[in-house]
């Protein structure tokens, strides 16, 4: 079974080998014929034939699952027989009996053109860059291809019509009879072509759309070689000789593009080379036709032949137009292939405008990213911000993630806020790309960190609200499950106690007892309510000297712990309640930890005022676990800190564990 690849390989290697010897031993034939006319310019073409041969050798050695290979080949050799052919034929005919088959070289010479235009034009387009259709769905294109040439090739040659190698040499093998067959098959291959035509552009613009990495490279090799046939096929008719030397030309140059494509063989960045082809090509073209339009429209007023002198005016006004048109057109090719790359402002004053029409903040980033994208012309955009726990969440993107993406970090007042990620696919970003990204992604940091400052924003009047409505239900429940019922109990109480008064005064007695330690009962009900909503030690004593109270209550649970509190000598003065209570709930929680985990003999508390009230509690125990995950108590202290817009932070070794948090006050007092 692995025998038949193989010989079928040798077999395409020494196909491929025969085709290069043909057109090599062709193009020098042709060369001779060419000498001896004495204009070797005519022995040009079969240079095209010979590259395109070569370079299909080329990828059926080295790709041999590339069917462009093979198809290189016979390309090759049908540029052979129309361009040697043809001069073959022309040389026969100018000198009778000097070369033999004249007559079936200049039949063969023409049948070959049709099959070069449908190989070249329709079927290898379809198929570039790696020998497949698009998908299943573009075969019939490709057949029609096929059909085309079939068509075309099979009713020319049997047509009864003039040859185009020879002129006045009719066709020596028509049939006439079959006459209404040929004119079928030709009128059949015409719409067959240009659906193929047709096919073939639109894959290529498809594979573009859809690609990323080396193939987008591949096909800018292609839109290289393709940018060269626009001007010398425009020039045809004004200049014929210069026109055909510069196509032959062109068709040496095309197949070795496109063989460095196929073969992906240092496959440079051609971003600069596509601009200035793409752009000098379409301003060639525009150029020859103004010339020819003013020697057109000269011809047609003045109803003669065109002089010197017009030629002349017409070259002036061609070259007064040149650089204008240069600079439009390069201008467009740079907006439609690059964006705003290329002028920095305007990728700049694109993103303002984004930043200055957004109305909410849910659509300020979904639309920077997408200006983004639109701005480079890049298939990708993301804006990842920076979550609480290190980690990156994305909160806007832009097409389809790629492979391969660049980071680009956002900052605000020198703090990282996120990062702006490009996805360039093929289009690779160079040093002054990254330059104007980096730039953006400033402009944008500012913009995310608004959005972050807002989204905070919304989340805190939510836990605001929340919490409002929690303590609202707890107080609720207090008053109306424990103190209401109690209260109500001893109104009752008090009630039978007057009727018992003096009818039996021990009842009595006993009855207002029992009331007695009931109204003690709600008077401490009331007071656990009052301290769930802020500890009666910070009115009573301050931050500090409830804090000491604290640790001296855990002195009494962990006799061998040492807790010492250090602060500054002139107090903390007078601090935001808000301030006081997030404080003495943290360092009470924080204590609490040492005391039922930590295993520590010392803890310090250290409070200070430097624009914002730190608090740090320290101990020597064992530290926290590696797979410790923040419980209830940690959250908590966190939340608190966040309430504020202050931070908390905890490490932790095996030496010990330092928990810190920062709460911001308006002033310190």
């Amino acid at each position: 079974m692995r025998q038949a690849p193989r010989f079928a390989a040798r077999v395409g290697r020494v196909a491929a080998a025969a085709a290069v010897a043909a057109t090599v031993g062709s193009w020098a034939l042709g060369t001779v014929l060419a000498a001896s006319t004495g204009d070797l310019v005519e022995a040009v073409p079969g240079l095209g034939a010979v590259a395109f041969a070569g370079v299909g050798a080329l990828v059926v050695w080295q790709r041999p699952g590339n069917r462009l290979g093979p198809h290189f080949c016979a390309g090759g050799l049908l540029l052979t027989v129309l361009g040697v052919g043809s001069l073959y034929a022309e040389h026969a005919a100018s000198h009778p009996g000097a070369l033999p088959g004249g007559v079936p070289v200049s039949w063969v010479a023409d049948l070959a053109a049709l099959p070069s235009v449908g190989l070249l034009a329709a079927v290898i387009p379809q198929l570039f860059p790696d020998g497949r259709v698009l998908s299943r769905r573009w075969r019939p294109a490709l057949w029609a291809a096929w059909a085309f040439i079939v068509l075309a090739t099979i009713g020319n040659a049997f047509s009864a019509q003039e040859l185009e190698s020879v002129p006045g040499r009719q066709n020596p093998y028509a049939v006439p009879e079959l006459g209404v067959l040929w004119s079928t098959m030709i009128a059949l291959s015409a719409p067959l072509g240009l659906i193929a035509l047709a096919a073939g552009l639109a894959t290529l613009v498809l594979r573009w759309r859809r690609s990323t990495g080396d193939e987008r490279q591949q096909l800018k090799w292609f839109l290289v070689g393709a940018a060269l046939l626009p001007v010398p096929l425009l020039l045809h008719d004004a200049a014929p000789t210069a026109s055909d030397l510069v196509l032959s030309l062109a068709f040496v140059v095309i197949p070795v593009l496109l063989g460095v494509a196929i073969l992906r063989h240092r496959l440079y960045d051609l971003d600069l080379v596509v601009r200035r082809t793409a752009a000098y090509a379409v301003v060639s073209a525009l150029v020859a036709g103004l010339y020819l339009a003013v020697v057109a429209v000269v011809e047609a007023a003045v109803g003669r032949d065109v002089t010197l002198g017009d030629h002349v005016v017409a070259a002036v006004l061609a070259a007064a137009a040149f650089q204008p048109l240069r600079q439009l057109v390069q201008r467009s090719i740079d907006t439609v292939f690059y964006g705003d790359r290329v002028r920095p402002y305007e990728a700049m004053n694109r993103i303002g405008r984004q930043l200055e029409h957004a109305l909410v903040p849910d659509t300020v980033l979904p639309g920077v990213v997408r200006a983004v994208s639109e701005a480079l012309r890049v298939p990708y955009v993301a804006v990842e911000l920076l979550a609480d726990d290190g980690g990156w969440s994305v909160a806007a993107e832009h097409g389809r993630r790629a492979d391969q993406v660049e980071e680009f970090p956002m900052t605000y007042q020198a703090e990282v806020v996120g990062r702006l990620v490009i996805g360039a696919g093929g289009n690779h970003l160079d040093q002054s790309d990254r330059r104007l990204v980096a730039d953006l992604a400033r402009h944008v940091g500012v913009a995310a960190h608004a959005v972050r400052a807002s989204l905070a924003l919304q989340r805190s009047r939510a836990e605001l609200v929340t919490a409002r409505e929690e303590e609202r239900r707890r107080l609720r429940r207090e008053l109306h499950d424990g103190l209401g019922p109690t209260l109500a109990g001893v109104t009752l109480g008090v009630h039978a106690a007057r009727t018992q008064v003096r009818s039996a005064p021990a009842d009595a007695e006993a009855l207002l007892d029992t009331l007695e330690a009931q109204v003690e009962q709600a008077v401490a009900d009331v007071r656990r309510v009052v301290y769930g909503l802020r500890p009666p030690a910070l009115d009573e004593f301050g931050l500090l000297r409830a804090l000491q109270l604290q640790a001296s209550q855990l002195g009494t649970t962990a006799p061998m712990l040492t807790v010492t509190l250090d602060a500054p000598e002139a107090g903390l003065g007078k601090l935001p309640a808000a301030v006081e209570v997030a404080a003495y709930r943290i360092a009470c929680e924080a204590l609490t930890n040492v005391v039922r985990h930590s295993g520590a003999t010392s803890c310090s508390v250290r409070i200070q005022l430097d624009g914002a009230l730190e608090l740090a509690v320290t101990d020597n125990g064992r530290g926290l676990p590696a797979d410790h995950v923040a419980g209830v108590g940690v959250t908590g202290m966190r939340e608190r800190a966040d309430e504020l817009g202050g931070r908390l932070s905890i490490d932790s070794d095996p030496r010990g564990t330092i928990v810190r948090a920062r709460l911001p006050i308006a002033e310190p007092a």
